[in-house]
């Protein structure tokens, strides 16, 4: 790229605009059957950067899978181990509002500066070697979107010189492309349930056998406590790849709680429980502490401040404006949303007053909204908003999330795709208050609205201040709620 004469803002754009090309159609994905393409694939890749798998060994990796909490996790275990002193990587997706938010060193998002000079070096490697082997019997094709910034991960992390790398896996977790690590440290499965069964499977024992595929030869592995079969699975796979497998005990069993969280809600205390967990293991290879003695000890100080000081967007995030009290919580599963709804109206019930409820909700094409509306009707809203995750219209009427030197743009959004998944929005919640009339005193008014920016609009101007809003069924609604609640807050 030609950055002579260009402000860093200018630079920024150009490289989105060229990562965002690099978007893979989400049904092309589905109809990929070669599983292990991507992991053979980041290989090559990172070689075209003089990156080996022994360097990767040397980023102390903490891998984490799972359904339900990665993220959280993943979040928790490096905001503890901060707290040590340890320079820290941190990998997950997707990110809300800026791509940045997918590599963080010591809990920070990449400069725009330090983005820009990693993926230009990461891109312009891999496009020369692709150029030098179109004519090969195996020929090397610019990878896709997930498998570039995976790749550009490791070589940060790589040159970064961090101590830990905390790695989120994307998707699965047997053949996802960050399974290239040959030896963690320590590996972890957070809660199990059914998500991407396209791909994965449609039963919780088939998705356990994808989960539990990130299991290494004698490298520990900790998990919480999960359904039987799925347990079941997990131990099958444990002694098929001749690792230890542990359950996290429940936080309530540390002698020094309670403790605070900085996340709120019921299941972040599974996910701080794996994730001190995490920290253990981590704690005892490195040979700082022993195993035997952190768990007969109270949990230290550097734990407990880690668990209380950590930041995690759009989990179980309150936010609380001038015109309402915003809940965001980007479940999209139907244990997820379970959690999500209880602690919803946990939270509203602590503060012992009337309030308009309102639900703001999206959920992406391969998952079934009647599912995850369901359990959501017991909470009485006054009103309902089905809402694309897409921050505002764009002029050319054609491309709807922005345009494509944006964070947040995505290549399969049109407003053609986008209002029929609307219209399949309020036949499921038609279906179901159908069958649900007997038990709804007040039945909810119901809206759909093309953007974000309509929702807020529609929320000034019919008077709903204060009241307490739900957002939640994708993680994409969350991102675009949390842009324009933040580019408000900067405007006052």
């Amino acid at each position: 790229m030609e950055t002579k004469n260009k402000t860093i803002a200018e630079q920024y754009k150009e490289t989105i605009l060229t990562l965002n090309s690099l978007q893979k159609n989400h049904s092309a994905i589905i109809t990929d059957s070669q599983w292990e393409k991507p992991m053979m694939d980041i290989r090559r890749y990172l070689s075209c950067l003089n990156i080996q798998l022994d360097y990767i060994d040397r980023l102390n990796v903490i891998h984490v899978a799972g359904t339900k909490g990665k993220g959280s996790t993943c979040a928790f275990t490096e905001s503890i181990l901060r707290q040590y002193g340890y320079k820290t990587g941190f990998y997950s997706s997707p990110h809300l509002v800026e791509v940045r938010e997918r590599i963080r060193i010591n809990g920070l998002l990449l400069s725009k500066e330090k983005f820009i000079h990693y993926f230009w070096q990461c891109y312009n490697s891999i496009d020369e070697a692709v150029q030098q082997r179109s004519n090969d019997e195996d020929p090397l094709c610019m990878p896709f979107y997930f498998s570039f910034l995976t790749t550009m991960m490791f070589y940060v992390f790589v040159h970064e010189q961090i101590d830990v790398a905390i790695i989120e896996v994307g998707f699965g977790g047997e053949y996802d492309c960050t399974n290239i690590i040959k030896n963690p440290i320590v590996c972890g499965i957070t809660s199990l349930g059914l998500d991407h069964v396209k791909l994965l499977g449609n039963t919780i024992d088939k998705i356990a056998w994808h989960k539990a595929g990130i299991f290494k030869k004698h490298i520990p592995a900790v998990t919480v406590l999960q359904m039987p079969k799925a347990m079941h699975v997990l131990y099958e796979r444990a002694e098929e790849k001749q690792c230890t497998l542990t359950v996290a005990p429940t936080l309530n069993q540390y002698s020094n709680y309670p403790f605070r969280l900085a996340l709120d809600g019921d299941i972040q205390e599974v996910n701080a429980s794996l994730a001190v967990q995490l920290v253990f293991r981590w704690l005892d290879n490195r040979k700082v502490y022993s195993y035997d003695e952190l768990m007969r000890t109270p949990l230290s100080q550097e734990i407990r401040q880690g668990l209380a000081a950590c930041q995690w967007a759009g989990r179980n995030e309150i936010i609380d404006s001038d015109i309402a009290t915003y809940y965001l919580d980007g479940a999209h599963t139907i244990e997820a949303i379970e959690q999500c709804k209880n602690w919803f109206l946990n939270s509203i019930a602590k503060q012992h007053i009337l309030t308009k409820k309102i639900l703001v909700f999206y959920c992406s094409n391969e998952r079934n909204p009647e599912e995850l509306l369901k359990p959501l009707m017991t909470c009485q809203f006054n009103s309902i908003a089905f809402c694309s995750p897409i921050v505002a219209p764009h002029r050319d009427k054609i491309r709807t999330d922005l345009t494509p030197t944006d964070d947040q743009w995505r290549e399969t959004k049109t407003n053609g795709t986008e209002s029929d998944r609307l219209t399949v929005h309020t036949s499921a919640f038609n279906k179901l208050i159908l069958s649900m009339l007997e038990s709804q005193s007040n039945l909810p008014s119901v809206h759909c609205f093309p953007t974000v920016s309509h929702v807020l609009t529609w929320i000034d101007e019919n008077n709903l201040s204060k009241s307490s809003i739900l957002v939640t069924g994708s993680l994409y609604l969350i991102g675009a709620f949390l842009k324009l609640l933040k580019d408000n807050h900067s405007d006052t």
